[in-house]
C-alpha cells in the first residue's frame, strides 16, 4: 500500500476479518516497520495489521529537507494511513509514534479510533526525554548508529532523516491535547526506561480520562524486544477487550 509519499506493509490476515478494526502499529523515532516483526505475527487473523514506515524510513519517501520532518508532515501521514485502513482502528505507537498520534489528535480531535496503546512515550520530551545530546542535526546524526544498536532495532532509519526529526519533537508541547483523546487508551512504560522516564507516561495516565496503565518492570524503553511475547498479547487482550463492547 502506497500512501503519500509513504509505503505501509499490509499484513495478509486482512481478509480474515474484514468487519473488525485494523490494528495500525507506528514505530519509533529510529525505528520502522521492522521494529514490529517479532510482534505482527502472533496477532490472530481475525485482525489485520498496518505497519507503516513513516518517511525518512526503509523504503518510504526520504525528503532532504528538515523541514519535511516536522510533527505535522507525520501525523499527515499517519492520518492517510488510517483513512486506508477501515473505520475505527486501533493505533499502537512507540515512543515518537506517541508523539504523532497526539499531533494528529490536535489537528483533527474527533478524529475515530477504537483505541490507543502509547508505548515509552511522552506528550512533551522537554530536558528529561533525552534520547539525544547533540544540539546540532550533525551532532545528532552520529549519536543515532549508536544508539539503534542500544534499543536492538532490527533495521533503523536514515541518520539525517532522525536528526530532523528530533529537533522537531524536541521541541513540540503536546500535553494539552491528552484531556482530549476520546478513545480508550492503555499506556504501557518500562519502569527502567532511560530513554524516556516513566512519569511522562503516568503523566499522560493521569491526563487522558480512559486510559490505564501498565508499568513492566525490568523492562527499559523498547518492551517489544525485550518481551515480545507478552507485549503481543497485551495488544490481543487489549483489542478483544473492545470487541467486547
Amino acid at each position: 500500500m502506497a500512501t503519500n509519499g509513504m509505503r505501509s506493509r499490509l499484513s495478509s490476515k486482512l481478509l480474515h476479518a474484514p468487519e473488525a478494526p485494523a490494528i495500525v502499529l507506528l514505530h519509533g523515532i529510529q525505528g520502522t516497520a521492522k521494529t514490529w516483526d517479532a510482534i505482527a505475527p502472533q496477532v490472530p487473523p481475525r485482525y489485520h495489521v498496518i505497519a507503516p514506515n513513516l518517511r525518512g524510513r526503509a523504503d518510504a519517501y526520504v525528503p532532504d529537507e528538515s523541514s519535511e520532518y516536522q510533527l505535522e508532515k507525520f501525523a499527515s501521514d499517519l492520518l492517510s494511513v488510517i483513512n486506508e485502513a477501515g473505520p475505527t482502528p486501533i493505533v499502537v505507537a512507540w515512543s515518537m509514534g506517541v508523539s504523532v498520534v497526539l499531533a494528529l489528535l490536535e489537528e483533527q480531535p474527533d478524529l475515530s479510533l477504537s483505541g490507543l496503546i502509547l508505548v515509552g512515550g511522552s506528550a512533551c520530551v522537554g530536558s528529561e526525554a533525552r534520547w539525544f545530546s547533540g544540539d546540532s542535526l550533525p551532532e545528532v546524526a552520529r549519536e543515532a548508529s549508536e544508539r539503534s544498536k542500544r534499543l536492538a532495532l532490527i533495521e533503523a532509519a536514515a541518520p539525517h532523516a532522525v536528526a530532523a526529526s528530533w529537533m522537531a519533537v524536541k521541541r513540540k508541547d503536546l500535553r494539552h491535547v491528552l484531556s482530549t483523546v476520546q478513545c480508550p487508551t492503555l499506556i504501557i512504560h518500562g519502569v527502567d526506561d532511560d530513554q524516556c522516564p516513566i512519569e511522562h507516561g503516568r503523566l499522560m495516565q493521569r491526563q487522558i480520562p480512559s486510559a490505564t496503565m501498565q508499568e513492566w518492570p525490568d523492562t527499559g524503553h523498547n518492551p517489544m524486544a525485550s518481551n515480545p511475547i507478552r507485549f503481543a498479547q497485551t495488544v490481543v487482550e487489549f483489542a478483544d477487550s473492545l470487541r467486547a463492547y
